[in-house]
């Protein structure tokens, strides 16, 4: 089957990128004004010792021009994410990418300066102003940055250096989204389909295990074939993360990551201590589903495969949407009457088309609307995706309408939580729709899609961290990253996470080079530790309506306006401690007893 074309997409269907800029020439006349702002920069260089007014008028200054740029660069990713094959949007891309990389380079001796500068005279500023006072906490984040910050001319070449040392990332990304071709696959009757990251997904939930099967082989064929460019674009990126830990004099490349949050390096550990010691509850559900499956041998392309006989429940976009609407309904009316302008405003690119960036995901700027990516197709895991974006969407609109600009956006450590916490309202109101039908196989449906969910949010991503730290610190260590030390690792990392409930097919070493997220900088564990935070939350929002307000309050609204751990402990979850995480598990094997009585019983 053809796929759609970017231009055969029916309007309605796509995301309202015109409300930031409504043409072309419009983009491009923002891009010059701000590229011709860019010799304007150094004038306010020195001015942060001139005083307070001299100050703000520096914070005012580059929050305006960060809006714009934001601006700039968000239309130019989405419009280069929606068909990465039209060389027109790749130009747009690319350019952007390099006048944001000048204007960080351009700005860069802020910082240095500012730090320069004798804290308690800031102090006095704050006091001296009171404009300037809505800017006190992001001027305490700055001022933890003491120990690590160079000298103005020293930050300036980094900053410079920025665009070379993402260019692993670039080639990653040509290699995993517009070059890529993979071989048809056909399924048990001979016919043909076309694989693309789109339909992978797809594919690998069918019951059909001959295309299954085939579409794993055709998928990591590809891999394999590029498998040592891929080695090399990785160590790339991962001697960039180390080069910039090194050069502001963090111990680790960790360390440097965590440290601009303060989240402490034993919530890391805790977290794959802690799931580790809960390895043997992932081994027992494979072997149910080996059970329920009445397979010899379970291989790995069978995981994603529903347990549950007959077609799978299939949605159009419109019954996801009715769906999503409902289940969110114990956050409130505002919530619900919020979330609603998702579809009204065309926040969403719903389905896939050639060229156009596989996944799924939640981005905007201060001041755009909070866009998401889709690839819909139908399936339930599809409206579980549409009610998590949903949920990354609806706390970056609740944070720009709460927050001023300075804090106009939340910390990775918690950017998985909002999201998730929706996963969870979804299960609840699904399974309890369900029953209440008498539908015993809706039931099995949804507590299979959350024990999937679980294990792919909190078993996977946990695995994913523990072989990027390994990753990491082998480079710390002097190490070279090469395609024989990455499957090896991985290889070895996979069948401690998957045990002996499984027969191994080597290929899966390769999986590696296929997660865009080993690119980012120690961001997967937070998937895991935000789906436990959320878990948390949303038995409290279920439990008291008056929860939810608090959450709305103290946890979607609050943006970076405080440090993440303390505003989820002020919405209701203490993250220093391993009890959430701890939950989480117990509630995965608890779902698992669950679904085993509920599907044999008669």
């Amino acid at each position: 089957m053809a796929e759609l074309l970017r231009k055969d997409q029916k309007v309605e269907n796509t995301w309202d990128l015109e409300s930031i800029y409504a043409t072309k020439e419009d983009f491009w006349r923002e891009f010059k004004e701000v590229e011709e702002f860019l010799p304007e920069i150094k004038s306010y260089q020195g001015k942060v010792k001139e005083g307070a007014k001299a100050l703000l008028d520096v914070l005012k200054t580059s929050e305006k021009w960060e809006q714009k740029l934001e601006q700039l660069f968000i239309y130019a990713h989405c419009k280069n994410d929606q068909d990465s094959t039209d060389a027109e949007f790749k130009e747009l891309y690319s350019k952007t990418y390099g006048l944001y990389s000048n204007y960080v380079a351009e700005w860069s001796f802020f910082t240095p300066e500012l730090l320069a500068v004798d804290e308690s005279l800031i102090n006095g500023y704050l006091k001296e102003l009171e404009e300037l006072r809505e800017y006190e906490f992001f001027l305490e984040k700055i001022n933890k940055k003491r120990p690590h910050t160079l000298d103005p001319e020293q930050e300036r070449i980094i900053a410079m250096a920025g665009e070379a040392l993402h260019a692993s990332d670039e080639t990653f990304g040509a290699l995993n989204n517009t070059d890529v071709v993979f071989e048809d696959v056909e399924d048990k009757d001979g016919n043909k389909h076309t694989l693309t990251h789109g339909t992978y997904g797809t594919y690998m939930e069918n019951p059909d295990r001959v295309l299954r099967k085939n579409t794993f082989f055709s998928l990591y064929s590809y891999f394999e074939r590029h498998i040592n460019t891929l080695a090399s674009t990785l160590a790339g990126n991962l001697k960039a993360k180390k080069f910039y830990a090194d050069t502001h004099k963090y111990p680790s490349t960790r360390n440097h990551a965590l440290s601009s949050n303060l989240i402490p390096e034993e919530v890391y550990d805790n977290l794959v201590e802690t799931v580790n010691k809960k390895i043997p509850v992932l081994h027992k559900y494979y072997k149910l589903h080996k059970k329920i499956k009445g397979l010899d041998e379970l291989r790995l392309y069978d995981r994603a495969v529903s347990v549950v006989e007959g077609e799978p429940i299939k949605f159009t976009f419109e019954e996801a949407r009715d769906i999503v609407l409902e289940a969110v309904k114990p956050m409130g009316e505002d919530y619900v009457n919020s979330m609603r302008k998702a579809f009204t405003e065309r926040w969403i690119d719903i389905y896939p088309n050639k060229g156009k960036r596989s996944g799924a995901y939640s981005t905007g700027a201060y001041t755009t609307k909070p866009f998401i990516l889709l690839n819909f197709d139908g399936t339930l895991n599809d409206v579980y995706t549409l009610i998590h974006e949903l949920g990354h969407s609806m706390h970056s609109y609740y944070t720009r309408k709460n927050q001023p600009a300075v804090y106009g956006s939340y910390s990775i450590f918690v950017a998985e939580v909002a999201s998730t916490c929706n996963e969870a309202l979804l299960t609840e109101y699904l399974y309890n729709k369900f029953e209440k039908e008498g539908n015993k196989e809706g039931m099995l449906r949804v507590l299979n899609e959350a024990l999937h969910g679980f294990v792919g949010t909190v078993y996977r991503q946990t695995q994913f961290a523990e072989f990027e730290h390994l990753m990491n610190q082998h480079v710390q260590n002097g190490g070279a990253i090469t395609a024989e030390f990455l499957n090896t690792e991985y290889f070895n990392l996979v069948k401690k996470y998957y045990g002996d409930a499984f027969e191994y097919d080597e290929e899966i070493k390769y999986e590696w080079a296929r997660v865009p997220h080993f690119y980012y900088n120690y961001y997967v564990y937070q998937y895991a530790t935000g789906y436990s935070a959320a878990q948390a939350l949303s038995r409290l929002i279920l439990a008291d309506s008056k929860n939810a307000k608090i959450y709305i309050d103290e946890f979607l609204s609050k943006g970076n306006s405080d440090y993440p751990i303390n505003v989820l402990r002020n919405a209701g979850v203490d993250m220093s401690k391993p009890e959430a995480i701890e939950l989480a598990l117990n509630d995965f094997e608890v779902k698992i007893e669950k679904f085993e009585k509920l599907y044999f019983s008669k």
